[in-house]
């Protein structure tokens, strides 16, 4: 059963169609990220330019096999994928494909990254699939229908105060000229927080967050294919994703906070207290 309901009309049973058939093709999936993820990480990067390189090279190649996976089972539907020209569909249907966020990890050989197909129904997500190939793990969701992880029905945890949180931090890769604020928040989060958790993925944080495991991350810079997906899942678990300033998600925002829904309030006051000091310095 959805905790949350949808508010807008769109074709449902085509939507869980095309989420089903994602996970029917899942453990495929699962077996070629790994296969390409051991060719890749048994290759050691010499310097910071062909590591990036190789990341780039992990989202072209998963890239390249997804959208023909897609194409050939909806050739109507659009498609948009990170590092790759947009393919615009007959129907109204898109697909948002992340083919591998925390590519870093995965070209290390760290088994902490996922792989997102969100759903969209007239520029409106409302599916995804999340595939955790190290964990042979599958979260998806509908909008109206609830979340599920491997067939499970999935929500978010109940914690209701900052002091029994587990908390993601933000840490963008480029930070020198943010230096300050991201310190004030993380000084903020030290104080009041239980502890943090990292995975190097935002869109694996926030399943986890759906699921129960940790309770909150905020982020910068976060692009349409990062929240395309779990943006569904999240909601549908019970959890709520936001601007700053508690505008609801969508694509184009500077920054993200998801939580369990229960103690999101409480983490944009805080976030607003401590960039109010540094401000003022």
């Amino acid at each position: 059963m959805s905790i949350s309901s949808p508010t807008i009309s769109f074709p449902v049973e085509e939507t869980i169609k095309r989420i089903e058939f994602i996970k029917s093709n899942a453990s495929g999936i699962i077996h070629e990220a790994k296969k390409i993820q051991k060719e890749m990480s048994g290759i050691r990067s010499k310097t910071d330019a062909d590591e990036k390189e190789r990341i780039h090279a992990a989202d072209r190649v998963l890239g390249d096999i997804f959208i023909k996976f897609l194409q050939k089972a909806f050739p109507k539907d659009g498609i948009l994928s990170e590092d790759k020209e947009p393919i615009d569909g007959t129907n109204d249907f898109r697909w948002v494909l992340d083919p591998v966020d925390g590519s870093m990890n995965f070209v290390r050989g760290l088994p902490l990254y996922a792989i997102s197909f969100g759903l969209e129904h007239r520029e409106t997500p409302v599916g995804g699939v999340v595939i955790v190939p190290p964990q042979d793990a599958v979260y998806s969701a509908v909008l109206g229908e609830g979340a599920v992880k491997n067939g499970e029905t999935i929500f978010t945890s109940s914690v209701s105060e900052l002091n029994r949180a587990i908390f993601s931090p933000n840490l963008p890769t480029k930070r020198a000229h943010m230096i300050q604020e991201i310190m004030a928040d993380l000084s903020g989060f030290l104080t009041y927080a239980r502890s943090f958790r990292r995975t190097g993925s935002f869109i694996l944080d926030s399943c986890w967050i759906a699921e129960g495991l940790m309770d909150a991350i905020w982020e910068k810079s976060v692009k349409h294919w990062d929240i395309s997906a779990v943006s569904v899942i999240l909601s549908e678990a019970g959890g709520k994703m936001t601007d700053l300033n508690g505008k609801h998600y969508y694509t184009g925002l500077p920054e993200l906070i998801a939580s369990n829904g229960i103690i999101h309030d409480e983490i944009l006051n805080l976030l607003k207290t401590v960039r109010s000091s540094v401000s003022r310095n």
